[in-house]
């Protein structure tokens, strides 16, 4: 399929999308559209542009950003990681000058190196992730370790000509391509634990490079658990006691025998209550 055919059948699913959006009263905002081809090889953006309503929308040249995510033409999110990186690196000039002034300590020091600085620089890093010396991520980890001995002498307060390893074990962070592991690592888990038919949790194991990635990465290929949600909840046979605020306070504190369960009251659109179990 050429960009001429893309572009035509992108110009009649916004008509169908408008047409509907007429008729349930909602208005898009145009400037906020926006078209992206991804494709294997790299060229140019195609001249081709997409109608949507009145307003022609050409391709990007650039990256799109999607959900923080920037995606190139190819996917190889090669500009998504060296955008990143550049975010991390203001943070931690910006954290820098911060520790020098307020005297943190160490502890203190790395744990706000790790939730303002690593989580951006490493933000997605589960998708490009391939590992060391792979062609298409070689240097990554590099750089990324870089940013890692920064944020240790920041932490520790040591000099530049430390030793690595002594300044790694003393600021508690660790290396670079060890991070990245365990991130992988996490989001493989965090799939598998999702519900029977979800179609994210088909990723692990699928047959796609990213697929594979995950499956090596948890180095597992027998069965897993499986969370699978009833499609129409049973009646639970229970006493119910629905009180105010103080009555609810000493019925809560009162010992029963059995389960017992406390809710708030608040429920969902769906019938969906949360609840603590005790």
């Amino acid at each position: 399929m050429d960009s001429r055919e893309v572009a035509a059948k992108l110009s009649a699913a916004a008509a169908a999308s408008l047409e509907c959006a007429a008729g349930n009263g909602v208005a898009f905002d145009h400037g906020k559209t926006e078209a992206a081809l991804f494709q294997k090889k790299k060229r140019k953006a195609p001249k081709e542009v997409v109608i949507v309503g009145d307003h022609p929308i050409t391709f990007n040249k650039e990256a799109t950003r999607w959900l923080g995510v920037w995606l190139d033409s190819q996917l190889s999110l090669r500009e998504h990681h060296a955008t990143r990186m550049k975010q991390g690196q203001k943070a931690m000039t910006r954290l820098r000058r911060l520790m020098g002034q307020m005297g943190l300590s160490p502890v203190n020091c790395r744990k706000v190196m790790t939730a303002c600085v690593q989580s951006v620089a490493m933000f997605g890093s589960e998708l490009w992730w391939k590992g060391d010396q792979v062609r298409g991520t070689i240097g990554q980890a590099e750089e990324l370790q870089l940013l890692v001995n920064q944020e240790a002498r920041a932490t520790t307060g040591c000099f530049r000509t430390t030793n690595l390893g002594a300044l790694s074990m003393e600021s508690g962070l660790g290396a670079a391509t060890t991070q990245l592991e365990n991130r992988q690592r996490r989001f493989g888990l965090r799939l598998l634990s999702l519900p029977e038919g979800d179609q994210a949790r088909g990723v692990v194991g699928a047959r796609t490079p990213i697929g594979r990635r995950l499956t090596n990465a948890l180095a597992h290929r027998g069965p897993t658990e499986s969370t699978v949600l009833l499609e129409e909840p049973e009646p639970l046979d229970a006493k119910l006691l629905q009180e105010e605020e103080p009555q609810a306070k000493a019925e809560a504190e009162r010992s029963r025998p059995g389960l017992t369960m406390f809710t708030d009251g608040s429920r969902l659109d769906d019938g969906a209550t949360g609840y603590a179990v005790v």
